[in-house]
C-alpha cells in the first residue's frame, strides 16, 4: 500500500490498482474460492508508473495553488529565476520530506492495518521493492485474514486523506514551498490506494479482501489479460512452482457478484472517465515537454500552445537572465482532460470492453 506502488493492480480497465495488506478479525475458509482476483502484471506496472508521473505533476500544481493563495498571492505567471544556492539546499530538504512522508504514508497503514487484524498473526510487516524492475513500491503488509470492505477502505485511504490534511494545516500556518514536492510526492504514491477504493466499490460491502495465492497458489503472467484481473473459476489452479502472485483476492456469495447493479454500474463509468481523462493528461504533458525540450535544443526556448489573451493551454518563455515563464490553461486543460475521459469511455462502450456486470 502506500506511496506503495505495490498497490498498483487492475482492475479490469486500461489503468489498475489494488494493495496487499490482508486483514480480518474474521479468517476465511481455506477452501472458498475468491469471485474475483487482481494482480500485479508488467503492463499494469508501467502503465501505473507513467500514471503516478502525470499524478505527482498534477498534484503538485494543485498544491502550489493552495500554498499562493496562503501567501496571499496569485500562482500564475509562474516565474522560475535560474537556481541560486538556497534553491538547492530547498530541495535537499524536500527530498529529505519525502523519505519522512514515505515512512509515514506506511505507518498509518500500518496502524490501521493493526487496529483491524486479527491479534494471532502479529503486526503488519514493512518493507520496499521494485516489481518488474519498473516499478518501485513500499508497503506495510500481514498474513492469514482478511478485510472486510470497510475495513480495507480505511486502511487504503487513511495515508493520502491524513497526510494531505497535515500538509495543508502546515501549509495554512508556515507556507514554504519545501511542502509541495513531499505532498505531491504522497498523493502521486496514493494513486494505487484511491484506484483499489474505486475498485472495492464495485462490490457489496459483505465481500472480504485477502492476499492473493494463500488460498489459489502462485501465479505467473501468463494467461491473465493486461489489465490483470480474472474472474476465479473452479478450473483455474495455477499450483505449479511459480513465485507467489502479487495481488489480492475478494471473497463473497456467488450472488455478490452480480448484486448493488445500479452502483457498480456508476463506479465502472466514473471509472472509465478517470481513466480515459488521466491518459489524455499524460499525452499533453509528455507533448508540452517535448515541445519545450525541442524549443530549448533548436529554438528560442518559448512555447505558447493556444492563445494567451484567449483559451491558452501552456505558456513558456525562456528570459535572457536564463530563468523562464511558465503559465498552464487549468481550466483548458480539465476541460480536455475531461473530454478525453468521456470519449475513452464512449469508444470503451462501443467496442464492449465495459464491465458493467
Amino acid at each position: 500500500m502506500g506511496l506503495d506502488t505495490r498497490d498498483l493492480f487492475d482492475t479490469g480497465t486500461a489503468f489498475s490498482p489494488p494493495t496487499r495488506g490482508r486483514v480480518v478479525s474474521r479468517p476465511e475458509p481455506p477452501t472458498r474460492r475468491p469471485i474475483a482476483e487482481f494482480r500485479l502484471t508488467r503492463p499494469v506496472a508501467c502503465q501505473w508508473l507513467a500514471t503516478a508521473v502525470v499524478a505527482f505533476f498534477a498534484f503538485a500544481y494543485a498544491f502550489g495553488h493552495v500554498l499562493a493563495i496562503a501567501r496571499g498571492r496569485t500562482l500564475e505567471p509562474i516565474v522560475v529565476d535560474p537556481a541560486p544556492p538556497f534553491v538547492r539546499w530547498s530541495l535537499v530538504l524536500s527530498l529529505g520530506l519525502v523519505a519522512l512522508t514515505v515512512v509515514l504514508h506506511e505507518l498509518l497503514h500500518g496502524v490501521f492495518i493493526t487496529r483491524y487484524s486479527d491479534r494471532k498473526t502479529g503486526g503488519p510487516t514493512y518493507g520496499i521493492g521494485i516489481s518488474y524492475f519498473v516499478l518501485p513500491y513500499a508497503y506495510a503488509e500481514t498474513e492469514g485474514t482478511a478485510f472486510t470492505r470497510r475495513e480495507m477502505l480505511v486502511v487504503l485511504l487513511a495515508p493520502f486523506v491524513g497526510i494531505t490534511a497535515l500538509g495543508l494545516v502546515t501549509i495554512a500556518v508556515y507556507p514554504s514551498p519545501a511542502l509541495l514536492v513531499p505532498l505531491a510526492a504522497n498523493a502521486a504514491g496514493s494513486v494505487g490506494d484511491l484506484w483499489m477504493a474505486a475498485t472495492l466499490l464495485r462490490y457489496p460491502s459483505s465481500v472480504r479482501v485477502t492476499e492473493l495465492g494463500r488460498v489459489r497458489g502462485a501465479a505467473s503472467d501468463e494467461g491473465d489479460d493486461e489489465s490483470g484481473e480474472r474472474e476465479a473459476d473452479e478450473s483455474d489452479d495455477r499450483t505449479k512452482g511459480n513465485r507467489p502472485p502479487q495481488g489480492f483476492a475478494i471473497y463473497g456469495p456467488s450472488a455478490d457478484h452480480v448484486a448493488e447493479p445500479d452502483s457498480r454500474v456508476v463506479v465502472v463509468l466514473c471509472s472509465s472517465i478517470a481513466v480515459g481523462a488521466v491518459g489524455t493528461l499524460a499525452v499533453l504533458l509528455g507533448a508540452t515537454i517535448a515541445s519545450v525540450l525541442v524549443s530549448l535544443a533548436v529554438g528560442s526556448g518559448s512555447v505558447v500552445i493556444g492563445d494567451p489573451n484567449g483559451w491558452l493551454l501552456f505558456r513558456h518563455e525562456l528570459r535572457s537572465d536564463g530563468g523562464a515563464v511558465i503559465e498552464v490553461g487549468a481550466s483548458l486543460v480539465v476541460a480536455v482532460s475531461a473530454l478525453g475521459g468521456v470519449c475513452w469511455t464512449g469508444v470503451s462502450a462501443v467496442r464492449g470492453s465495459l464491465d458493467l456486470g
